[in-house]
C-alpha cells in the first residue's frame, strides 16, 4: 500500500502569456491548470508533461505569492464572463483597469460555450481575500459583485453564483442574500447592488457554500454541514442528500457529465448523476473516494478533462486541495 512518501511528485512549468498573441494562441496559453496575475503581467502553469492518470501525484511548483490568482472563469452571457479571483481588491482593480486582461479573456472566450461554461483553476494563494469579478469583453469594463447593500449598509459578500438575471450570495453571518442584476453594473461601475435574504433558505441553518449545478437555470445547491441541499430560485428546497455523520462539512461541490465529486473534512465523496434539459439526478447514495491519502481535509475537488493537457482521450482527472494548501492530481 504505498503512503504518502511513495507518492509520485510532478513540478509544473511557468510562462508568461504575451498579449500580443493571436487569440487562437491564447487560447492554449490559458488553457493551464494555474493562472495568476503578478507584476502587471499574466502568467501560466501547468504539466510539463502527461501525468498518469489514475495514479497519486503530488503537485509541486504552484505559485504561492501572486498579485491575483485565478480560480474559476465562467460565461454568463454574450461577452459576459464572471471571474473568480483571490488577491487584494487594490490589485484586483489595477488588474480589471489593464488591456491585457480583455486581451486574454477575448483568447478565452471561444472555448467557453453553453454546454462547457466554465474554465477552472487550482491555487495555493495565501491570500484570503475571496473577488466575484463580471467583466464585458465588448465593452472593457468591469463590475465587483461583492460590493452590495443590504439593510441600507455596505457590505461584502462572498460565494457568489449567477442563475439568469438573479445573484445569489453568502454574508459573513453565512446568510444567503440575492439581487437582480441590471445593465447598470457594467454601464455605471459605481452602481451598489441591493440584496435581500432568501429567508426560506436561511430557516435551514447557516449556509457552507453555494454551487451552481451544470446547464441548470432554475435551481442550485447549498451545503450545511454534512448535507447538500437543491433550492429552487425562491428559495424552496427540492431535496437533499446526507453525507456520512463523521463528515463536519462539504467545502466545495464540483461536477462533470455523469458525475459529482465533494470535498469535505473527512476526504472526497463522489456521487452517479444524470443529466437531462434543466434537470440533474443522483440515482445512488454518495460514496468516498477511499485511500489512505486521501482522508485528509479537502478544500476544494474538481474534475479536469482536458484531453490535450493529460495526453489521453477521453480524458477525466481530479485536482483536489488539502487544508495546509496541498495540491494533489489522480
Amino acid at each position: 500500500m504505498k503512503t504518502k512518501e511513495d507518492i509520485k511528485r510532478m513540478k509544473v512549468q511557468t510562462s508568461v502569456i504575451p498579449a500580443e498573441l493571436t487569440d487562437l494562441e491564447l487560447r492554449e496559453k490559458t488553457r493551464g491548470i494555474a493562472l495568476y496575475y503578478k507584476n502587471d503581467e499574466f502568467i501560466s502553469q501547468s504539466f510539463f508533461t502527461p501525468p498518469n492518470v489514475g495514479e497519486i501525484n503530488w503537485i509541486d511548483g504552484l505559485t504561492v505569492e501572486a498579485d491575483v490568482h485565478f480560480r474559476e472563469i465562467e460565461l454568463i452571457g454574450t461577452d459576459l464572463l464572471l471571474l473568480y479571483v483571490v488577491g487584494r481588491e487594490e490589485d484586483v482593480l489595477k488588474m480589471c483597469r489593464g488591456a491585457k486582461l480583455y486581451n486574454i479573456l477575448r483568447g478565452l472566450y471561444p472555448s467557453l460555450t453553453e454546454k462547457t461554461r466554465f474554465r477552472k483553476y487550482i491555487d495555493i494563494s495565501a491570500g484570503k481575500n475571496r473577488w466575484h469579478v463580471i467583466v464585458s469583453i465588448d465593452k472593457k469594463t468591469f463590475y465587483i459583485a461583492n460590493n452590495v447593500k443590504w439593510n441600507n449598509k455596505k457590505i461584502i459578500i462572498d460565494n457568489i453564483i449567477i442563475l439568469g438575471d438573479r445573484l445569489y450570495g453568502l454574508t459573513d453571518k453565512q446568510e444567503v442574500v440575492t439581487a437582480q442584476l441590471v445593465p447598470d453594473i457594467i454601464e455605471k461601475r459605481d452602481t451598489i447592488l441591493e440584496v435581500d435574504t432568501v429567508d426560506e433558505m436561511n430557516k435551514f441553518g447557516k449556509i457552507d457554500k453555494l454551487e451552481k449545478m451544470p446547464n441548470i437555470e432554475n435551481s442550485f445547491l447549498a451545503t450545511i454541514k454534512n448535507t447538500i441541499y437543491q433550492f429552487d430560485l425562491s428559495g424552496e428546497m427540492l431535496r437533499f442528500k446526507l453525507l456520512d455523520e463523521n463528515v463536519k462539512r462539504i467545502n466545495s461541490v464540483s461536477f462533470n457529465n455523469t458525475r459529482t465529486i465533494m470535498a469535505t473534512t473527512e476526504g472526497l465523496y463522489e456521487i452517479e448523476v444524470i443529466e437531462g434539459p434543466n434537470i440533474m439526478k443522483a440515482p445512488s447514495l454518495p460514496r468516498m473516494i477511499v485511500a489512505p491519502h486521501l482522508k485528509d481535509n479537502f478544500t476544494v475537488a474538481m474534475y479536469f478533462e482536458d484531453q490535450e493537457i493529460l495526453g489521453v482521450s477521453p480524458a477525466t482527472g481530479i485536482f483536489a486541495k488539502t487544508e495546509d494548501e496541498r495540491v494533489l492530481f489522480f
